[in-house]
Formats: structure tokens, sequence, C-alpha cells
């Protein structure tokens, strides 16, 4: 949260974490009237001095959403990360967690068949919609410019996708 690294006592809890090589899990939040800001605004305030250790290191974030069904990720995110961190878990990449009475994607399937238009153009849009075609049956997908058969366009925004000189303008 904003903030977050103007308390004394915030910082001496983040110094001591480092210096014990404490698992640490940033958990950004999202709503501005919360004190939610983007990362470069929590880098920001941040002290010099701890920006490289905290936001550098490749430290799993999770972000703090105030809706029920989002808060359940965000915080599967955040277990999972720490539980990552014990010796029991240390040799995977990631675990399997799920919460009672959470709904299985194995039970979600589209009626009729459906096929998403990718762009190449989009960084990461092929990569997710061939991971969603591994979960559901009735979805393919296309990178034809021409994609008549197409049913949908999945556009995925991420920090690449204007990255390309031609979509910046």
């Amino acid at each position: 949260s904003q903030g977050y690294f103007r308390s004394r006592n915030c910082l001496r809890e983040v110094r001591s974490s480092l210096e014990m090589n404490k698992p640490i899990v940033l958990v950004q939040e999202a709503d501005p009237t919360k004190g939610g800001g983007t990362m470069e605004e929590l880098r920001e305030d941040c002290p010099e001095t701890l920006q490289r250790s905290i936001f550098e290191m490749d430290r799993p974030h999770a972000v703090w959403m105030r809706a029920e069904e989002f808060q359940r990720i965000s915080l599967k995110i955040i277990a999972e990360a720490l539980l990552l961190c014990t010796p029991a878990y240390m040799n995977k990449v990631s675990l399997p967690l799920c919460i009672a009475d959470e709904p299985r994607i194995a039970s979600f399937d589209f009626s009729k068949q459906v096929t998403v238009r990718v762009s190449l153009a989009n960084p990461g849009a092929e990569d997710l919609a061939n991971e969603l075609a591994k979960s559901f049956a009735r979805l393919t997908v296309s990178t034809a410019e021409a994609a008549d058969d197409a049913t949908h366009m999945l556009l995925y925004l991420n920090r690449e996708t204007w990255s390309d000189e031609r979509l910046a303008e």
C-alpha cells in the first residue's frame, strides 16, 4: 500500500526480513481508495537502499482485490509462494492449491465449438490461447490473418502489448 515504506515500523520489518533471508511476497493493494498504487509508485516510496532487494529479486507478486472471488486467487498466490519456501515443497515449482467449494476448471466447457483468433503481433496471446485450449475441448486457436471461422478474438494486455512500434501508433 502507498505509505507502507514511510512507516518506521514497516521498514524495520522489511529490513529484518531481508537480513534473516525470510521469504517475501509482494502484495499490491489494487484499490486506490485503500492506498493502492502501481508497482512503480510503490517502488518510488521505497528507500533507494531497499529498492533492489525488494523489487528486483523476482519475488512472488499478488494483487490484492476486494471482490471475494479475486481475493481467493490472491490468497492462493500468497499461500503457494510461502509454501514453496518450506522444506516440504522447496523442490516444486508450483502447487495445485484449491479452496473448499471452489469451482474446478474441469467442470467448465463451451456449449458449442469456439474458435479464438489471436494476432501474432500480440505478445503472449497465442501462448495464453493454447493454454486455454488444453483445458477446453471445444476451443480451437487460429492465428490466420483472415480467420473467417473465428467466433472470438483474444487481446492479451500485458507490459509487452505496446512494445511493437507498429502497435504503439
